[in-house]
């Protein structure tokens, strides 16, 4: 149930290497050929903003959220990172609606999901692939992502979620709510090091997971647990090169975790034998 190393490999490389991004990222094409074989890589498509929606309904609809959890909650020891993504799309996509394409004058974002029109363009799957299996996604408020990711995921041979994936769980969601009261997402990002296996980068990624989730958030803000946020809701903290996404950047240590929101995703968080 791993990824196919040579596979992943190929993906990773196309656009990482010992010093970052690639700023030119090219595959040979046997290489492209294998990845694509493995579902790790993937030919251009056009989507239009109203198909980027409609495919990420239809995929969430797809996978239960039993199924989103066993996998989120296997990640966490396996380190699988493509595991871990399909909650915080998930949780996006839990409350979102149908809608049309509708934009501010001289934007070309959806005022309300945010999500571009590529009609005329190439989406690049690739770049989504890569993101998913690096860090666990980065781009869970997009439809595009979203559809994508869940769609992979579906597809995906899933190991099950063991006692120590639970253990590791349950000690995140201990940490969480146990930080000083003037903690922060960076503090936060420090004291995760010491359970669960990961580098700083996979544990941002985790940390917005759980905010889009309602689990570490403001509670005084709109979160997706309840309902989906539109953009125009989505209040950006006013700090300096705050790279956290909404809702998680508001969030302090004095807030800890929501109680309501961990029943929700983690009914079996307490059987951890």
């Amino acid at each position: 149930m791993d990824l196919d190393k040579r596979a992943s490999g190929i993906l990773v490389n196309t656009y990482w290497s010992p010093t970052g991004w690639r700023r030119e990222p090219t595959v040979a094409p046997d290489d492209f050929a294998y990845a694509k074989s493995q579902g790790m890589m993937f030919d251009p498509v056009r989507l239009s903003h109203d198909q980027a929606v409609h495919a990420a309904l239809k995929a969430a609809s797809a996978l239960s959220q039993a199924e989103v959890i066993d996998a989120f909650v296997a990640s966490l020891g396996s380190r699988r990172l493509d595991l871990r993504s399909g909650l915080g799309s998930y949780a996006v996509a839990r409350h979102l609606r149908e809608h049309r394409m509708s934009s501010a004058h001289g934007s070309r974002a959806c005022s309300y999901c945010g999500e571009f029109d590529h009609q005329g363009t190439d989406v690049d799957l690739n770049i989504l692939s890569f993101e998913r299996v690096k860090w666990g996604g980065v781009r869970h408020l997009q439809p595009t992502y979203i559809g994508f990711d869940l769609a992979t995921l579906r597809k995906t041979p899933r190991p099950s979620a063991e006692p120590r994936d639970f253990a590791i769980l349950g000690s995140i969601i201990d940490i969480a709510g146990s930080m000083p009261p003037a903690a922060r997402l960076s503090d936060l990002d420090k004291a995760l090091a010491k359970v669960l296996p990961s580098n700083s980068a996979e544990r941002r990624s985790l940390i917005g997971i759980l905010g889009y989730a309602g689990i570490i958030i403001d509670p005084s803000r709109p979160d997706f647990r309840q309902r989906f946020v539109p953009c125009g809701e989505r209040e950006q903290t006013p700090w300096h090169k705050d790279d956290w996404p909404y809702p998680v950047q508001w969030w302090v240590g004095s807030y800890g975790v929501q109680g309501a929101a961990v029943a929700d995703w983690f009914p079996r968080l307490g059987d951890r034998s």
